[in-house]
């Protein structure tokens, strides 16, 4: 008994209706649909399907399973996109799968097979990076709908996925509309802290159902009874449903005895129920136990009914709208009518009820719907073997919460499992390993110590070194998870002293590979060498290739950084072809970065771009759009941030800009940019960009990003005149490196450090030293050589005007093919000359050309301060900087024509195919050099120019 027609909710089904309109415009929604059980969320989304796919859209929708022993993983996105083939030709199917359709396995069972075992726990960020990918190019044939619903019910694997989703479709044409119950939500639930992030960031949006008016449940019974009713039964199912339909309905279908207000809903549902035969009645207590979809083979054996009589309970529960057909089995109406049949069952038929579930399930591969029933049932034996299945099959799908959690529960049964070894088909100790892995991958790293100690204290190392040295290696691991590389390390070393130093073992090589790994983090690159040459050897010798590669990546960074470049980016391409070789999807990723980075260090600044480039793109095709993709990005950036290559820095930006990466990832490119915007003279941006990495630095004793991040800031302060803040970040980023092996910035910081001395005329000495002691520990290692020479020249503006040294400097910068330092020291040369009475002509040449460098570049600040030195010295004029618009960049000068057009910055992200954020940027300096209060000036501004610059 329902009403034909939605009623009310007129103005949320015009923000639903929106947002498909917004999708259809190429922006992408996600909206969530919350209140009370019954408030009619449902019919809600209902509605708007239908609507939806009348404008031509896709729709798929999935719900989350309430399996709280048991959560399946991704459940709601392997329901929702189940009917995926049904939807497009086969043409479209293989574009939308890309080109990577087993590695969706998790989400496309059916269609794309068994995903492949993970490697490690970046799988999982893996799998959501192809999960955006094939949301996109859906979304790029179709406007396309995502109905999750009961997400109060969402596993945490699904969440994550969520969240990845609602974070980084911001251009996709897709709307998600997420349904859940508010009151069930608390604040340490997997979802509350996705929507509260999401909304709060304004990539989300919530719709909140209230209660019906009066008048709305009048109009409502009306539909229902086809009459309307009289006002004293309004007045009594309205007070008593406080305006929720579904209770409404109930209400009303159970009769004449309804209207005594002291019965409870609870007793409305039975009363519905116990009006139906037996037979109808066993079907739905079987279905309330089964859960969610269950099929008619499964009650069938549930129920032992003959064919006949389940056919006929099946008719007369969905008759009687008590079951609803759901994809090829059944289910209650609603959430709350099974809750209420489970609840009414006794003990011992509850217990039966989930064993024969259980049994009837065996087989099935459904490992964790079986032991969530075989412990309802009270069959401990049964749930332990079911959960340790579950586990490895969640673990197989990277859904790490739901495999600890698995892990857990088999933890707590073991105790009363007398043969708990033998039902399992692993040790107490392999049990607890597993679940510290689990825990580590999920961040819990507090869990997995305790795990992994609890392992340890099982395991005698005299019977069983290597499992004890393996044990002492996963808490390396977890340490290093944990940030803690120091106990990571202690953990090693433990793990080799309890390997035979004879024996050649994977174990071994293992062990000695990670601690190259962690000793090259922390840039002690000669202890890193030693462990990955051992590594290596005992890797070659047992036939571990995937040890092999990840021990030679190590080594190529270490030698590099050691100054032994060739034989260093020789490991790398062998790391590389390793890695393609095994198909090693991170490895692969991992060597880009580190072989770009290498090839920076080395000097070979076109090849880093070129390898770097094909990283990123690589990366993000396998899924690695927020890790390895965002480091190898980094990486590119510097190489063409050197090589003046500054349009195609920019175009890497705005690839990279809309992906959600964590600041840990993202230093990389975020420090690039601020050099970037360092050589343009942007200052605002500069300090922009320093304080989103400020706190990753701060947490952070990673030398390479601390002295990097000091780099930027003395250089920013000296650029602004503040040469005492300069001061104190070249002292501190010189700190962080002093007596390391982590020397690369050293030489850029003393001359950043001397420039800020030479302008307050103060000591040079302290700091050439310095310079001087790093390049002396330095070979083949041109960009310190070429700031080495930067440094003397910046030191000679104290002692006297100094035109040769300046020349070394250039051409040092020169050999590297660096236009823009090139451009500043032949600014300083001439500076140097004309205030020795030197040649005019060679200052002249030397200004001429700088200017011209640093107008290509779109280097404002320095550009003005040779034209200063021009008009000063009374020089010949330098060609003033063409531009689209006076003072704009090529693209500031698009942006600013597109807004005087009347676009939005929504408009002319879509129409540059940048994101909306990089156009408020480029908006605000758009402004700036203007000198214009608004868009609206700016836009008078322009048609101004447009109008002069024919005549």
């Amino acid at each position: 008994m329902s009403c034909p027609t939605l009623i009310g909710r007129t103005a949320e089904l015009a923000r639903l209706d929106a947002a498909l309109a917004q999708a259809q415009n190429g922006s992408s929604v996600l909206l969530f649909v919350s209140g009370d059980a019954g408030i009619g969320k449902s019919r809600l989304v209902e509605t708007f399907a239908r609507r939806a796919r009348e404008r031509d859209a896709i729709v798929f929708s999935g719900a989350c399973l309430d399996l709280a022993e048991g959560a399946a993983p991704y459940a709601p996105f392997v329901a929702a996109l189940r009917p995926l083939a049904d939807e497009l030709d086969g043409d479209e199917l293989a574009r939308v799968l890309g080109e990577s359709p087993r590695e969706l396995g998790a989400l496309l069972p059916e269609l794309c097979g068994r995903p492949p075992d993970p490697r490690d726990g970046t799988e999982r960020g893996r799998l959501y990076e192809l999960a955006l990918g094939l949301f996109r190019r859906m979304a790029a044939l179709y406007p396309a709908v995502l109905i999750l619903e009961d997400l109060h019910w969402i596993d945490p694997a699904s969440a994550d996925l969520l969240a990845m989703l609602g974070s980084n479709l911001r251009r996709a044409g897709l709307v998600i509309i997420g349904t859940y119950r508010s009151d069930e939500v608390p604040r340490d639930h997997p979802l509350h802290t996705t929507a509260l992030e999401l909304e709060r960031s304004g990539r989300a949006e919530r719709v909140e159902l209230t209660g019906l008016s009066g008048h709305e449940v009048t109009a409502q019974i009306t539909g229902i009874l086809g009459t309307e009713p009289a006002t004293w039964q309004t007045r009594s199912l309205f007070d008593r449903s406080e305006g929720n339909p579904f209770f409404v309905e109930e209400l009303l279908a159970a009769g004449p005895t309804s209207t005594e207000l002291t019965a409870s809903l609870r007793d409305v549902l039975l009363t519905r129920v116990e009006r139906l035969g037996p037979g109808t009645r066993a079907v739905l207590r079987a279905v309330a136990t089964i859960g969610r979809g269950g099929d008619e083979e499964l009650i069938a054996t549930v129920t032992g009914l003959p064919p006949g009589e389940l056919e006929f309970a099946l008719r007369e529960a969905v008759a009687h709208r008590l079951l609803v057909v759901s994809g090829d089995g059944y289910d209650t109406r609603h959430a709350l009518l099974r809750e209420v049949l489970h609840a009414d069952l006794l003990p011992g038929q509850r217990n039966r009820l989930h064993s024969a579930v259980a049994e009837a399930l065996e087989g099935k591969d459904v490992p964790a719907e079986s032991a969530r029933h075989w412990y309802a049932a009270g069959n401990r034996p049964r749930a332990l073997g079911g959960f340790v299945q579950a586990a490895a099959a969640a673990q197989a799908t990277n859904a790490w919460a739901i495999a600890l959690a698995h892990y857990e529960r088999a933890l707590r049964l073991w105790p009363d499992v007398p043969d708990a070894e033998a039902r399992c088909g692993l040790s107490h100790a392999e049990l607890l390993s597993r679940a510290a892995e689990a825990a580590m991958v999920e961040g819990e790293t507090d869990r997995a110590v305790a795990l992994t100690e609890a392992a340890i204290a099982e395991v005698n190392p005299r019977e069983r070194p290597l499992r004890a040295a393996g044990l002492r290696i996963l808490m390396g691991r977890v340490h290093w998870v944990a940030g803690d590389v120091a106990a990571a390390c202690r953990s090693y070393d433990e793990a080799v002293a309890l390997l035979p130093a004879e024996a050649s073992t994977r174990e071994r090589a293992q062990v000695r590979a990670l601690q190259g790994h962690a000793f090259m983090l922390q840039s002690r690159y000669t202890d890193a060498v030693v462990c990955c040459r051992e590594a290596i050897a005992v890797a070659v010798a047992v036939g571990a290739r995937d040890l092999e590669g990840h021990a030679r990546n190590t080594l190529g960074v270490g030698l590099t950084m050691l100054g032994r470049s060739d034989d260093g980016l020789a490991e790398l391409a062998d790391a590389l072809r390793i890695a393609k070789a095994r198909d090693d999807t991170w490895e692969l990723g991992r060597t880009y970065v580190n072989f770009s980075d290498a090839l920076l260090w080395a000097g070979r600044w076109a090849e880093a771009a070129e390898v770097g480039m094909e990283g990123v793109n690589v990366c993000r095709s396998l899924g690695y759009g927020r890790t390895t993709c965002m480091c190898a990005a980094g990486n590119t950036l510097a190489a063409l941030v050197r090589l003046g290559r500054w349009p195609d820095a920019d175009r890497l930006v705005d690839e990279v800009n809309d992906i959600d990466a964590p600041p840990g990832q993202r230093w990389g490119v975020t420090l690039a940019m601020a050099e970037l915007e360092l050589r343009r003279g942007r200052l605002e941006g500069v300090r922009h960009h320093l304080a989103a990495v400020a706190g990753a630095v701060a947490r952070s004793d990673g030398k390479e990003i601390v002295s990097s991040y000091h780099v930027c800031a003395a250089w920013l302060a000296v650029s602004v005149g503040d040469y005492e803040e300069c001061r104190e970040h070249v002292r501190a980023g010189l700190e962080v490196i002093r007596d390391s092996e982590y020397t690369r910035v050293g030489p850029q910081l003393c001359s950043i450090g001397l420039c800020a001395e030479a302008a307050l005329g103060g000591d040079s000495e302290a700091l050439l030293k310095e310079c001087r002691e790093f390049l002396g520990g330095m070979t083949g290692t041109p960009e310190p050589e070429a700031y080495g020479r930067h440094a003397e020249a910046e030191a000679s503006r104290l002692t006297g005007p100094d035109p040769g040294a300046w020349r070394a400097a250039l051409a040092g910068w020169e050999a590297l093919s660096e236009p823009y330092h090139a451009a500043y020291c032949r600014f300083r040369g001439a500076e140097a000359l004309l205030a020795a009475k030197g040649s005019r002509d060679e200052a002249a040449a030397l200004l001429r050309e700088a200017h011209e460098a640093l107008t290509r570049l779109g280097a404002d600040n320095l550009r003005v301060k040779v034209e200063d030195l021009v008009r000063r010295a009374r020089l010949e004029p330098v060609a003033a900087a063409e531009t689209s618009v006076p003072g704009l960049t090529a693209r500031e000068g698009e942006i600013l024509a597109l807004l005087s057009d009347g676009r939005t910055n929504r408009q002319i992200a879509e129409s540059l195919f940048i994101s909306e954020r990089t156009v408020g940027v480029h908006v605000s300096r758009i402004l700036h050099k203007l000198g214009v209060p608004n868009r609206g000036a700016a836009a008078h501004r322009f048609r101004d120019f447009e109008g002069t610059a024919g005549l």
